[in-house]
């Protein structure tokens, strides 16, 4: 009997492979690729297969849409006839863009540091194509600040432990789920109204440019974080659904700081909340079609209000007649305000 290709032999095989994952080079990826070319694929696999070709599609339309931002930038400063801010909106939208644009600094980071960390070769090519948008996000947004002379104020305390959390978070789970379900899914519905609003012409134009790539984004998440989680244990899902609560919690607070400056730009911030909850439980919704849930089923270990207490909460922090706001509900918001105030003396 051929000892290679006997029990013993297949055994061996199979310890080294286990032995020398987290190695360098990772053997596995190339088996990887042989399983994807198997003729002996039963339809379960074939279905993984084809959502495995789904996520890399997303690094090649990366490649494919990608564009310039310098030259873009500049042929809009030029179509425009450049950049005119209005001057009773200068701070506000410094205070809205610090935000945005140390948010892409963070995403870059966290994408490269999923494209290493990430197991699997498909979804290594889509953080891949991530990073290459979030630095071109970067660069563009700074040199288009810059150009327009908005002061940019430091971070606020707990828009700045939001995005600590996630850079430090302790597993890609939880830099997907902060990242690109959380981050992301703000920075689209922000981006929308703030182009809606139409400040100035050139960030209007230039931030329909950004919008399309963190579409993308987004997908990564929706499309990797259920089979993420297949691999975890019950309390990592716990300590993950528990991080997911804190960073949701952190951004209600800023906002309510926000508010302010998102008013002075003609942003309508309970337009830009119901925005972002429809994105949200879009992407819940097609994240358990890719994770074959039932309905009623829910994903475990990812932060989910339901329809209805999500609307209610949207009720009560920004309420479609605020003149009509009974006593109490004043009361509460005043409450929450304090404990705001507070949570950021001592973040910062």
């Amino acid at each position: 009997m051929n000892v290679a290709t006997g029990p013993l032999g297949r055994s061996l095989t199979s310890r080294l492979r286990r032995d020398r994952r987290g190695a360098f080079p990772p053997y596995e990826m190339i088996d990887q690729h042989d399983r994807e070319h198997s003729e002996l694929l039963d339809e379960s696999v074939r279905a993984a297969e084809e959502k495995s070709r789904k996520l890399e599609r997303l690094y090649h339309n990366t490649t494919t849409h990608a564009w310039d931002g310098k030259k873009v930038l500049q042929s809009l400063v030029e179509k425009h006839g450049g950049i005119h801010v209005p001057p009773d909106k200068r701070e506000a939208l410094g205070h809205t863009f610090t935000v945005i644009l140390w948010g892409e600094l963070a995403a870059w980071n966290v994408a490269a540091d999923l494209a290493r960390a990430l197991p699997d070769v498909d979804a290594k090519l889509a953080a891949t194509g991530q990073a290459f948008d979030e630095a071109r996000h970067f660069y563009v947004l700074r040199d288009y600040l810059m150009m327009s002379g908005v002061p940019l104020p430091p971070l606020g305390p707990l828009v700045r432990r939001v995005l600590t959390s996630v850079l430090d978070a302790p597993s890609p789970a939880a830099k997907l789920s902060g990242m690109q379900l959380l981050v992301e899914n703000l920075a689209l519905a922000i981006f929308r109204q703030v182009a809606d609003a139409r400040v100035e012409p050139v960030l209007t134009d230039l931030l329909e440019y950004i919008e399309r790539d963190e579409a993308r984004h987004v997908a990564l998440g929706v499309m990797y974080l259920p089979k993420l989680l297949e691999r975890t244990s019950r309390w990592e899902r716990m300590r993950l659904w528990a991080f997911s609560t804190q960073t949701f919690l952190l951004t209600v607070g800023h906002g309510r700081r926000m508010d302010p400056h998102w008013k002075a730009l003609g942003v309508n911030h309970r337009g830009l909340a119901l925005h972002s909850f429809r994105l949200h439980q879009q992407m819940m919704r097609q994240m358990k079609e890719v994770a074959d849930k039932r309905p009623g089923e829910s994903i475990r270990g990812v932060y989910g209000l339901s329809s209805k207490q999500h609307q209610q909460l949207i009720d009560f922090l920004h309420p479609e007649q605020p003149e009509s706001m009974g006593n109490r509900h004043r009361a509460g918001l005043a409450a929450l305000d304090a404990a705001v105030l507070a949570a950021e003396r001592v973040l910062a």
